[in-house]
C-alpha cells in the first residue's frame, strides 16, 4: 500500500450508504480508479471533483481484473475554475479566450469581487498581459468598465458572474446549461431562487443534466436530504415528462404512459404521481393526465368556440328553398359550377357559427370557400380569409377571388397583429392603425384555411382577440401532418363530428389518375405495391435511388416540380448536388445571404413573410437573372418576374428540394418524394407528400418495404381538447 493524495472526477457511483460510498473516478491522466470513502454527509454525483486522501491498493473485480482502489476517510470537494466563467469573460472587449483563462486561473471564485475593486486594476492588468503593461492597463480598464457599467447594469453583470461561479462550485461545467439557467432566473437573487426550486430547468433541458444539477442543489440546500425521493425531484421528473409530451406535440397522455416516462427518469412513478395529486399538481380528465399549461389553453379555446356558437348573430341565414337559391345565385356570381357534394356543403356551412370543412387534397375546398364567401357577402356580411403559412394564404387568396371580387388572404400572424391593433384602438380611439388593416365586425365570417396546421397557442391567441359576433369556418385535411406546435384542435373537431362537413370527390387530379386511390390507401394504412417508374407522365411509382438525378433531369422541363424530403440534411445535400451539377466555375453567382448563393435558373423559396413586398413564407420561384444591383425572380403564379428587394435577399433559400412541412399549401404537376428511413416519415407525412401532386408522384425507395414501413408508422397525437356536440344538429356528411 502507498499514500494517495489527488483530485479526481466522479464518473459513476457504485454504492451510497449512510456512512460512506463507493464510486469510480477519473484521474488526471484519464485512467479510472475506485474510491471507497468511509464518512457521512457526502453524496457524490457524476461530474463532482474531490481531493481524495488515503491508502492506494488493488483488488480484483468480478471479471478477475486488477483495479486500483483508494480507501479514504478524508475527501473534500474541489472546484475546477474556468468552465463557466471563461466563455463569459472571453466576450468582453479585447479579452478573448487566453486572457479570460488567465483571470479565472488566477482568481477563481474571487474574480467577481476582484472586478468590483477598482483599486486592483493594475494587479488585474498584470495578470491579463504581463509582458505589455501599457496595453494591459487599457484592457483592464475595459474589463472593469464592462463588469461595472452603470450602477444597475453593473449589479446584474456582477450577479451573473457570481451565479456562474456558484454553479461551477457545484460541479456544473456545461456553459450552455448555466447560461440558460441565468436567462431564466436573471437577477441578484438568482441563486437563492434556484436553491428554492432546484428543478426549475426541467421544462428547458434534458433530464440527465437537470437531475445532476438538481441533486447538487438539493445536497447544498439540505444536508442529509434523500436526493432520490425528495419532493422537488419528484415534481422535477413530472415537469420533464410534460416537456417530452409537449415536444412531441401532445397535450395529454394515459396514466400508464406517464408512469413509463417517469420510471425512465429513475423516479418511482407511484410515489411521484401520489405526491403530485396530494398538492393538486396532477390534472386528470376522463382517462388522461393533461399537461397543465396546455390544458388551460385547450379549455379556453373550447369556451371561446362555445361562446361563438351561443352568441346573438347579426345575420340571419335562410333555410329550405331560400337557402338553396342563395347557393345557386352565389355560384353564378362567383363564375363557377359546384359539383358533387359541394352545393350541400356550402348550404350546411352557412348555417354553422363554428363550421369545419374537411376534405382531402383536390376535392375543391377552395372552390367551396369561394362560394361560401360570395353567399355570405350576399347576406350583407364581410369575409376575412386567413391561413397559417404565407404560401397557403397566397393560394387561398387566388383561389377564393374572382374577376369581379378579389379577396386578400392573410397569415394568422398578421391577423393577430391587426386584431391587436383593432382592440387597442377600441380602447383608445386615437390609437393609429395602418390603412391596410381589415376591421372585423359582428357581421364578419373568418375563414381559416389549412387549419390542420394551426397549433393550440396560436389558435388561442387568435380566438381571444375576435370581436363578439364573428363566425368561424375551419378548412383543412385531417389526414395531413399535424401542427408543428402542440395540439390539434382542427383534427379533434373533425373527429367530434357535429360541426364537420366532408367533401369526398377528388376534382384536382386528371381523370384516371392513380394518385387519389394511392393516397386513400396510404391514409387508411394499407400496404402498397408500386410499379417501378419507366417514364410515365401520370400516376404513382417507385423510383430506385440510383435513378433520382436522371429523373430530376427529365422532369425539370415537364411542368412544375417539387422534390420533398423529411430531413433538412437531405434537403441541403440535394440542393448542393443540383447546383454542383448545373453550374461550372464560370457560372455567374450572387450570394444573397447566409442561406443561399444563387445563379440564373435556380429554384428558390421565401422563408419569411414580407407583406409590403407581397412575398410570403413558402412562396416558390425561379431566379431569372442576377446583376450587380438586382436579382429578378419569377414567383410561382405570377405573370412576370420582379426584382427581389435587397432586404429580402437574406431570407431566400435554394429549393431544388424542400421539406414536406414547407410544401403544405403547395401543389405541383410532378412530385418526387425521398422516402427516408426515419421516424419522421409517417403515414401522415407520406400522405401529405403524395397529395402535393396533380399528375405524377415518384417515391424514391429501393424497395416497397421501406415505403410500407412509413405507411405503418402513424403520427398519433394525444390531446385533452374536447367540445360538446351541437345538440340541436346532428353530424353531417355532404352527399
Amino acid at each position: 500500500m502507498q499514500n494517495y493524495d489527488a483530485v479526481v472526477i466522479v464518473q459513476r457511483v457504485l454504492s451510497q450508504l449512510d456512512r460512506g460510498c463507493i464510486f469510480v473516478a477519473a484521474q488526471d491522466d484519464g485512467s479510472a480508479i475506485h474510491v471507497r470513502f468511509r464518512g457521512s454527509d457526502t453524496q457524490p454525483l457524476p461530474g463532482d471533483a474531490f481531493r481524495v486522501k488515503g491508502l492506494l491498493a488493488t483488488y480484483k473485480d468480478r471479471q478477475g481484473r486488477t483495479v486500483p482502489q483508494v480507501d479514504c476517510n478524508c475527501m473534500t470537494r474541489e472546484v475546477v475554475h474556468g468552465h463557466l466563467l471563461a466563455p463569459r469573460l472571453a466576450r468582453l472587449p479585447n479579452v478573448g479566450k487566453v486572457r479570460s483563462e488567465r483571470l479565472v486561473t488566477r482568481y477563481g471564485g474571487e474574480l467577481a469581487m476582484t472586478l468590483r475593486d477598482v483599486g486592483r486594476l493594475r494587479e488585474v492588468a498584470q495578470v491579463l498581459e504581463p509582458a505589455k503593461p501599457a496595453l494591459a492597463l487599457r484592457i483592464a480598464a475595459q474589463v472593469f468598465a464592462a463588469a461595472a457599467g452603470d450602477a444597475a447594469t453593473g449589479k446584474i453583470k456582477a450577479a451573473e458572474i457570481e451565479f456562474l461561479t456558484r454553479l461551477e462550485a457545484l460541479g456544473v461545467r456545461e456553459s450552455r446549461a448555466a447560461n440558460q439557467l441565468w436567462r431564466l432566473l436573471a437577477g441578484e437573487d438568482a441563486y437563492d431562487r434556484l436553491l428554492r426550486n432546484p428543478y426549475v430547468s426541467a421544462s428547458l433541458m434534458d433530464w440527465p443534466l437537470v437531475d445532476r444539477i438538481g441533486k447538487r442543489l438539493l445536497r447544498e440546500s439540505g444536508r442529509g436530504a434523500d436526493l432520490v425521493t425528495h419532493p422537488k425531484r419528484l415534481m422535477g421528473a413530472l415537469s420533464s415528462v410534460y416537456r417530452e409530451l409537449l415536444t412531441a406535440g401532445d397535450t395529454a397522455a394515459e396514466p400508464a404512459a406517464i408512469a413509463v416516462l417517469i420510471s425512465e427518469r429513475g423516479v418511482d412513478p407511484s410515489l411521484c404521481m401520489q405526491y403530485a395529486e396530494s398538492i393538486a399538481a396532477l390534472k386528470r380528465s376522463c382517462d388522461l393526465i393533461r399537461v397543465p399549461g396546455a390544458a388551460w389553453l385547450e379549455d379556453r379555446i373550447a369556451v371561446a368556440l362555445w361562446a361563438i356558437e351561443h352568441q346573438t348573430h347579426s345575420i340571419d341565414v335562410p333555410t329550405g328553398d331560400a337557402l338553396r337559391r342563395l347557393v345557386v345565385d352565389s355560384e353564378l356570381a362567383a363564375g363557377i359550377e359546384l359539383k358533387g357534394d359541394q352545393p350541400s356543403a356550402v348550404a350546411r356551412l352557412l348555417t354553422l357559427p363554428v363550421g369545419v370543412l374537411q376534405g382531402g387534397a383536390g376535392v375543391g375546398k377552395t372552390t367551396t370557400m369561394r362560394v361560401v364567401a360570395t353567399a355570405w357577402e350576399y347576406l350583407g356580411g364581410d369575409v376575412v380569409l386567413g391561413a397559417l403559412p404565407g404560401k397557403a394564404a397566397l393560394t387561398l387568396s387566388r383561389g377564393a377571388s374572382s374577376a369581379s371580387r378579389p379577396r386578400l388572404a392573410y397569415t394568422v400572424a398578421r391577423l393577430i397583429q391587426m386584431l391587436e391593433r383593432q382592440k387597442a384602438q377600441d380602447n383608445n380611439p386615437s390609437q393609429f392603425r395602418p390603412d391596410g388593416d381589415v376591421t372585423l365586425t359582428p357581421r364578419t365570417l373568418m375563414v381559416l384555411d389549412e387549419a390542420g396546421m394551426l397549433d393550440t397557442p396560436s389558435l388561442h391567441r387568435l380566438l381571444h382577440l375576435l370581436p363578439a359576433g364573428v363566425r368561424l369556418l375551419f378548412v383543412g385535411d385531417d389526414g395531413q401532418l399535424p401542427p408543428v406546435g402542440i395540439g390539434q384542435v382542427f383534427h379533434d373537431l373533425v373527429q367530434e363530428g357535429s360541426r364537420a362537413v366532408h367533401l369526398t370527390r377528388v376534382l384536382r387530379t386528371k381523370d384516371g389518375s392513380s394518385i387519389p386511390g394511392i393516397a386513400a390507401q396510404v391514409r387508411a394504412g394499407e400496404r402498397l405495391s408500386l410499379p417501378v417508374w419507366a417514364g410515365e407522365t401520370a400516376g404513382v411509382f417507385r423510383l430506385p435511388s440510383a435513378q433520382r438525378r436522371a429523373a430530376q433531369r427529365n422532369l425539370h422541363g415537364a411542368g412544375e416540380m417539387l422534390v420533398l424530403a423529411a430531413l433538412r440534411a437531405t434537403v441541403s445535400a440535394i440542393n448542393d448536388e443540383e447546383v454542383g451539377a448545373l453550374r461550372t466555375s464560370a457560372t455567374p453567382v450572387r450570394r444573397l445571404g447566409p442561406m443561399a448563393t444563387v445563379a440564373a435558373g435556380d429554384r428558390v423559396i421565401m422563408t419569411v413573410n414580407r407583406y409590403a413586398d407581397a412575398l410570403f413564407n413558402g412562396l416558390l420561384g425561379r431566379v431569372i437573372s442576377i446583376a450587380a444591383a438586382r436579382v429578378l425572380v419569377h414567383w410561382d403564379g405570377e405573370p412576370e418576374p420582379r426584382e427581389l428587394p435587397e432586404v429580402a435577399e437574406a431570407e431566400i433559400e435554394l429549393a431544388y428540394a424542400i421539406t414536406c412541412h414547407k410544401a403544405q399549401g403547395s401543389a405541383a404537376d410532378n412530385v418526387l418524394v425521398v422516402v427516408e428511413r426515419t421516424p419522421i416519415v409517417t403515414r401522415q407525412w407520406l400522405y401529405t407528400a403524395i397529395t402535393r401532386s396533380r399528375q405524377l408522384v415518384l417515391l424514391l425507395s429501393d424497395d416497397d418495404e421501406t415505403i410500407n414501413q412509413a405507411v405503418g408508422r402513424s403520427t398519433i397525437r394525444t390531446t385533452g381538447f374536447t367540445m360538446p356536440a351541437r345538440t340541436s344538429i346532428v353530424g353531417h356528411r355532404a352527399t
